[in-house]
């Protein structure tokens, strides 16, 4: 069996219309990358008998490297499960300049992987194609075309949104999208329904809080229940339970959106960098707004005097949290419902959970918890962490002076297994070169590449097992050395701080009877450090 393995890598930045119909599986566009890719190795001699594999992003932008299926592919070749890479071009690998120049002439050469873009005509077998100057030229070219694009479309799109087109994905809870406009926005009647009854009672005088709580009480659906009952595909939702509830937040959120009087608003956060998921929240002075672009479920009248008793509410609300300035913000939640647990500022802060005050769904500790308390009990439990990591790290120490391998043997051993494999892989290429210019029939061209490819795989075998030895060695003693350094400074601590909070802390889970959990930020690191302890110890 072929032991060479060929990966396929197919990218489009956006999915095709098409894609909506059912019986369109994926764009075009990646079914042609696809059949340019197929109709080229089945032209390559040398291809036959390989093992091939398929890597697809179907609407992932080539600026952006965080993609699931080029990060699988990575991944594998990090590993030395793939031996050649085929692209349509070098843009569908990627726009990003600085990065398709790394892997090609760096990354891919030093694990030996050949690397294919067809139609640019880079074949990384030969050496000269590499650092070339039109190879250079190219990515410098798609990298700079995706930001020329990016900017184009930013502005197409913002061009539209001044025409009053409503251009988010999901319409927000209340409103479909037309069927035959999907850039605008008719009620919903049954969700339509529930937004003017939240606006009716803010109005009339009743606050969040309780307006959550009639709601849990009469079982109506919270919109993201409501939505996803009706079909809507969205995969994650901002929430931290999969059967949710009505709370003053989710209450909070629908009063304060401006979509409810038919006006449109565009650009309240922009990604801060071409091809890359993070936002950053732009100036109300920035913000493209359309008046009147849709019927509104309330009128401004209603709008403006829910504003007013939102903001009474909120201000009462101020004084008594202050979350944000805290150290345990956001750390501290419900073992029983998931939320986290909200802090209340009094002469002794304390952290209770506010699901009981909105149903009585689940049975969550209605007691409080003092701040002060729990930093006490983060402080006992770290002191007892680090002592407990800083024994395991030494016993591993000792352990493995008496078991540690040869780094130079090792390091010779690969030099000369990587020049073997270097001369194999040249007989493999004059056999092909052979069989093109006629010195070499068909089959004594498998015969021989067969053999070749054999002693080849076997001897990348023994190197993967090497190198592995190899890193696992240096990565042992980075663990070691690293983490057990950091943590005797945790040892002598007299006092919880907002660093040493934010560096080791993950979460504090707080269950009935004032059972707690803690996660650390480390605890993979000690479970690594445990095992290795352990292994070392057979």
């Amino acid at each position: 069996m072929n032991c060479f393995t060929i990966a396929k890598y197919l990218r489009i930045s956006a999915k095709d219309t098409d894609l909506k119909t059912l019986d369109k599986a994926e764009s075009d566009s990646i079914g042609n990358q696809r059949n340019l890719i197929d109709d080229f190795i089945r032209q390559m001699p040398e291809f036959v008998g390989a093992n091939i594999l398929e890597f697809c992003d179907d609407g992932w932008s080539g600026k952006n490297f965080a993609r699931p299926a080029v990060q699988n592919m990575l991944e594998q070749v990090k590993h030395g499960k793939i031996n050649c890479i085929i692209v349509k071009d070098l843009s569908r690998f990627g726009r990003d300049y600085l990065t398709v120049g790394n892997y090609i002439s760096r990354v891919f050469p030093f694990l030996s992987v050949r690397f294919i873009a067809i139609n640019d005509g880079l074949d990384s077998v030969h050496i000269m194609h590499i650092d070339s100057i039109e190879t250079s030229f190219k990515t410098l070219l798609y990298d700079l075309y995706s930001r020329d694009l990016s900017y184009r479309v930013r502005s197409a799109k913002q061009f539209k949104a001044k025409q009053g087109d409503f251009l988010s994905p999901f319409a927000p809870y209340g409103y479909v999208k037309a069927e035959n406009n999907r850039n605008q926005l008719v009620p919903d009647p049954e969700a339509a329904k529930v937004v003017h009854q939240i606006f009716k009672m803010t109005v009339d005088g009743i606050r969040p809080t309780q307006i959550a709580q009639t709601l849990n009480a009469q079982q109506v659906l919270t919109p993201m229940l409501y939505k996803r009952a009706a079909g809507c595909s969205r995969s994650e939702w901002p929430f931290v339970a999969k059967s949710n509830f009505w709370t003053d937040n989710t209450v909070i959120k629908i009063l304060r959106d401006e979509r409810y009087i038919g006006r449109t608003i565009y650009g309240k956060r922009i990604r801060d960098e071409v091809g890359r998921n993070h936002v950053i929240r732009v100036p109300r002075a920035d913000w493209i707004i359309a008046e009147n672009t849709h019927q509104g479920i309330v009128s401004k009248e209603e709008f403006e005097l829910a504003q007013k008793q939102l903001q009474e509410y909120l201000e009462h609300n101020q004084t008594k949290s202050n979350r944000k300035t805290t150290m345990l913000y956001k750390k501290v939640c419900c073992g029983i419902c998931g939320h986290v647990m909200k802090r209340v500022n009094a002469k002794q802060s304390y952290y209770i959970c506010s699901t009981p005050r909105f149903t009585d769904a689940y049975s969550c500790m209605r007691e409080h918890i003092l701040e002060c308390d729990l930093t006490k009990m983060v402080l006992t439990e770290l002191h007892m962490q680090t002592l407990y990591a800083i024994d395991i790290s030494h016993i591993w120490e000792e352990k493995q002076q008496n078991k540690k391998y040869d780094v130079n043997i090792t390091i010779k051993m690969l030099r000369n297994l990587k020049e073997s494999q270097a001369k194999l892989e040249s007989f493999i290429q004059g056999f092909y070169e052979k069989f093109v210019f006629g010195e070499l029939d068909k089959e004594g061209y498998v015969k021989a590449k067969r053999d070749a490819v054999r002693k080849r795989d076997a001897v990348s075998l023994q190197i993967e097992k090497l190198e592995s030895k190899l890193q696992n060695l240096n990565e042992n003693r980075t663990l070691e050395n690293q983490f057990a350094d950091c943590l005797k400074q945790r040892s002598e601590i007299e006092e919880i701080t907002n660093k040493i909070v934010s560096e080791v802390l993950n979460r504090i889970i707080i269950y009935p009877n004032y059972k707690l959990h803690i996660i650390w930020n480390y605890q993979k690191d000690l479970r690594q450090l445990f095992l290795e302890s352990k292994i070392l110890d057979k």
